[in-house]
C-alpha cells in the first residue's frame, strides 16, 4: 500500500473497470470524482451515520479535485477519506481524499469535497448533531 495512504482511517478498493475509459484511452475525469462518492458513502457508514432521505442526509456542497496521474484498465485503485476536522461547522464540513493505482503506486488524484447536512424534507441545509461531530472526531482518532 502507497505511504501517503497509510494516514487514512477509511480505506477503500475499487477496481477500475473498462467501461471507466474514455475515447483518450484514460479513466475519463467523471468517473474519479465517483470513485470519491463511493468511498465517502462507506466513510459515513463506517462511522455509523446512516442515509435518511425521508429525513436529513448529507449533500456535496462543492467539489474540488486535482489529476495527477491517469489511470487505464486494467487496474485498482485505493481510495482514503478522512475528514478535515478543523472545517467542521454548523452545517458543513470538508473531507479529503486519496485516490491511488494500484498498478503504478502512485497517487492519481487528490480531491476535497465539501458535504452539507441537508433536511430532505424543509429542502433546506440543517444543523450537524452533536452525535455526528462526536462520531466524526472519534473515527478520525481511532487512527
Amino acid at each position: 500500500m502507497h505511504d501517503s495512504i497509510k494516514g487514512f482511517r477509511s480505506v477503500i478498493e475499487i477496481p477500475v473497470a473498462w467501461g471507466d475509459m474514455d475515447a483518450a484511452q484514460h479513466v475519463n475525469n467523471t468517473v474519479y470524482l465517483r470513485y470519491g462518492e463511493t468511498s465517502r458513502i462507506e466513510f459515513m457508514r463506517s462511522c455509523g451515520i446512516d442515509f435518511d432521505i425521508k429525513g436529513s442526509g448529507f449533500i456535496l456542497g462543492e467539489i474540488n479535485c486535482k489529476y495527477i496521474f491517469p489511470l487505464t484498465f486494467p487496474d485498482k485503485v485505493w481510495v482514503g477519506t478522512r475528514v478535515i476536522l478543523d472545517t467542521i461547522e454548523n452545517h458543513s464540513f470538508w473531507t479529503e481524499q486519496i485516490i491511488v493505482s494500484q498498478k503504478h503506486n502512485r497517487i492519481s488524484a487528490i480531491l476535497q469535497s465539501k458535504l452539507v447536512n441537508y433536511d430532505f424534507v424543509q429542502l433546506k441545509k440543517s444543523l450537524l448533531s452533536d452525535q455526528i461531530i462526536n462520531s466524526l472526531h472519534h473515527f478520525e482518532k481511532q487512527l
